[in-house]
């Protein structure tokens, strides 16, 4: 081997050691002050670093604390919770669909698992895509307090697939909010943006229906005024609420 190819894969070796050891020594700093930056400078140790290291350093360390709260998760909702924050998070494709499987699999009755199912989305690249009428039956299941935040994700998904889907696909995917009355004022953006699209393509029965229900939907009380007032009530009944 000559001079300049020995220099060459030294140059290459040591910034990779040196990457290695410097993401290490974070992850056990923050480890030891459960990612507390008020224990840890990590940001002033990071700042140090070249963007590239520094972008690597701070996935590791969020993964690592997505991993604690996960094996932490006491509750099936915790748990759901944990599992589908590191689905999304993780960069490992092979992760992500083991974890979105199983949350599909076992906890489609919560919730929380809506991002899982919305992965699946006209996901085209993978088996066990989920078309526009799957996606409705799964969040039909849930009351409309929690209903909200799967038609949400649901259409976050649309938009992050917006140069592969057509409008006609949004128009469809919000089309079911006509057969419902809504109960709280949150659902508004969603009547705001199915009359959008409606107006868009002249479909004017559509659209006049769809202004209706957000005129509706804005005479109702929000989503989280709701559950604190169902939170406190139950707190109440408990005895908890009383001094």
């Amino acid at each position: 081997m000559t001079s300049r190819k020995k220099t060459g894969l030294i140059l290459i070796i040591i910034p990779v050691f040196l990457l290695y050891f410097i993401s290490e020594a974070v992850l056990r700093e923050a480890a030891v002050a459960n990612i507390n930056p008020q224990k840890v400078k990590i940001d002033s140790i990071l700042n140090e670093l070249p963007e590239s290291i520094r972008d690597l350093v701070n996935y590791r360390i969020m993964r690592t604390e997505l991993l604690n709260a996960l094996a932490a998760a006491q509750t099936e909702e915790e748990k759901v919770s944990a599992m589908v924050s590191l689905g999304v998070y993780t960069r490992d494709l092979e992760e992500k669909e083991r974890i979105f499987h199983e949350v599909r699999s076992r906890y489609a009755h919560r919730p929380e698992s809506a991002p899982a199912f919305a992965y699946y989305l006209f996901n085209e690249e993978s088996p066990e895509k989920i078309t526009t009428a799957g996606y409705h039956a799964y969040l039909k299941q849930f009351p409309q307090q929690y209903r909200f935040n799967v038609w949400a994700v649901g259409l976050n998904r649309l938009n992050d697939l917006r140069k592969k889907i057509t409008w006609k696909d949004r128009f469809e995917f919000l089309l079911p909010l006509l057969d419902m009355h809504p109960e709280f004022r949150d659902y508004s953006v969603l009547y705001t943006e199915l009359s959008r699209i409606a107006g868009r393509f002249e479909f004017r029965d559509v659209e006049q229906k769809a202004e209706a229900l957000y005129d509706e939907s804005r005479l109702c009380p929000t989503i989280s005024d709701f559950l604190m007032q169902e939170e406190m009530e139950k707190m109440k009944a408990s005895g908890k609420g009383t001094k």
